[in-house]
């Protein structure tokens, strides 16, 4: 074993990751709450490198994310206020004789609704993982979130997850019948944890003749920590590991913190186990990459219950071998978007042309400040720390022939509809626009600078230059070379509690419906 450096193992927006190990290959699926396509799922065949092979949902024709809106929740204080995302939340891959299952649920936070439940549950199937072409979804009845499936040696299926009212939920358990969602039991009352405190993410392991049962514990955030109860019988009683935590709360002093939600899995050839979990970089307060997808080592000897070890930037993988570094299969179909895009809820798909790095966008009437409708918008995660991103703006005279219809397209730092960064040119005033919305933080501001030169140009770069501190806007007007700064800012003034990570993308809002076209749209790492 060698100590490697690997963490964060996926980078950037990459929380709740739950992970399958098939044919010499590691799969993970991680959350996307309000963002479309959703459910990401990445391989690796050595735990070192990994790569961004599809996504499970592709579009709104399966299932809406529009009443997915993000709540502030908690006190007014600035920047203690959580930004809740609404959408896909807490995904579970598994795998059972030739297909591979994700199971996941879509939080509502706008009523009315559907069947007066707040959570819409579902399945989605593939046999073949590597064309990236996934089952319609199986939904069924359960008004609960953070499911996982789990067979049993006798081929019976179970759902667990979490139902009730938060803080206080309770990890339930079920039969079903995946072909239909049917329930082939009544739920039935696990665990309520030991603090009772947001008892979530629940798998469910069997080994050395005992059905182990891990969740996490205590929020998302600095008291998040992962628990463990065990029993002979897979509907209980379950007896709770006096050794608890498995995982504690993570060192306050620590780089990685907020640990856990995670699964685990033993590697086949030296028998090492693993964790992986959610995790955030935290500097000086800031943990701008929001929850990212981590891995650490765990000891689980025979008839025992685990410890997993602290999460470490280096963690100790077995040696490369030949099969680990052979080509990936190649079976997604020619023609479809790179798997990197996001969109934002429900998108008008034909608002969006892609061609490679080159995007055409139609705008959308509604802005990114609101939940209410579709907007146009599309970008890809930010999956370094410190690096840019940029995008061309071309046929800058169509635009000002169009300036009054109040169109503002430009280059976008986002995370929701009460956070986002982006910059423009108005080309009615002939001005450059940067506007930064964070209202969980209290944070409202534009500024612009004249840029007579917006008459004559052909073409406008927008950019991003971004470290863990700070973020500096740029732009570049025609064939020059060189950078013009319009601001920067402190990245604590995007750093939050919420669920989600940084997208950085290119996007097109007006009064009347026009087309942009964005040429070389760039984010390093991605």
């Amino acid at each position: 074993m060698e100590r490697v450096r690997v963490n964060p193992v996926v980078p950037g927006f990459a929380p709740d990751p739950s992970l399958v190990y098939v044919d010499g290959t590691y799969f993970v699926v991680n959350s996307t709450f309000h963002m479309y396509p959703g459910l990401p799922v990445y391989a690796s065949r050595d735990l070192r490198e990994w790569k961004h092979i599809g996504n499970a949902l592709d579009g709104p024709r399966r299932i809406a994310l529009q009443q997915s809106m993000t709540k502030l929740v908690g006190p007014d204080t600035p920047g203690e206020t959580i930004a809740a995302q609404g959408g896909f939340m807490a995904p579970s891959i598994r795998y059972h004789e030739g297909t591979f299952y994700i199971i996941c649920t879509n939080v509502f936070h706008r009523p009315p609704f559907p069947n007066g439940a707040e959570c819409q549950n579902f399945i989605v199937s593939t046999t073949d993982i590597w064309a990236d072409e996934w089952s319609d979804p199986v939904f069924y009845d359960f008004n609960g979130i953070d499911t996982s499936l789990f067979w049993d040696d006798d081929g019976q299926v179970y759902i667990l997850g979490a139902a009730g009212p938060a803080p206080e939920s309770k990890i339930m358990q079920f039969q079903i019948d995946l072909r239909t969602g049917a329930k082939l039991s009544e739920e039935k009352l696990l665990w309520e944890g030991v603090t009772k405190v947001f008892p979530e993410g629940p798998h469910m392991y069997k080994k050395d003749g005992w059905y182990y049962l891990l969740i996490a514990e205590g929020g998302c955030f600095e008291d998040h920590h992962s628990i463990m109860a065990r029993s002979c019988n897979i509907w209980g009683p379950y007896e709770v590991n006096p050794a608890n935590p498995v995982l504690p709360k993570a060192d306050l002093t620590s780089y990685i913190q907020y640990t856990s939600h995670g699964d685990l899995f033993q590697e086949p050839t030296s028998g090492q186990w693993y964790f992986v979990c959610l995790g955030v970089r935290k500097n000086d307060g800031r943990f701008i990459m929001g929850r990212e997808s981590v891995l650490t080592t765990a000891s689980w000897p025979e008839g025992e219950f685990p410890v997993i070890h602290p999460v470490q930037p280096d963690v100790p993988l077995p040696p490369r071998t030949q099969s680990s570094l052979g080509e990936w299969p190649v079976r997604r179909m020619l023609g479809r978007p790179n798997v990197a895009y996001l969109r934002i809820r429900d998108p008008v798909e034909e608002n969006y042309h892609y061609d490679d790095e080159n995007v055409t966008l139609t705008s959308s009437k509604a802005d990114l400040d609101q939940s209410d409708e579709p907007v146009t918008f599309t970008g890809k995660r930010q999956r370094l720390l410190d690096g840019s991103a940029s995008a061309t703006l071309e046929s800058l005279p169509e635009l000002a022939a169009i300036a009054p219809s109040g169109l503002k397209t430009g280059l976008c730092y986002y995370k929701d509809e009460h956070r986002f960064v982006r910059v423009y040119p108005d080309m009615e005033s002939r001005e450059i626009v940067w506007e930064i919305v964070n209202k969980a933080r209290g944070i409202e501001q534009k500024t612009s600078r004249d840029e007579r030169a917006l008459g004559h140009a052909a073409k406008i770069i927008f950019g991003i230059d971004y470290t863990a501190l700070e973020f500096i806007f740029w732009y570049s007007l025609g064939t020059e070379s060189g950078k013009r700064e319009i601001n920067r800012m402190d990245s604590l003034d995007m750093t939050g509690h919420d669920f989600v990570g940084p997208v950085i993308g290119i996007y097109a809002v007006g009064v009347d419906s026009c087309k942009v076209r964005f040429v070389d749209f760039q984010v390093e790492g991605v």
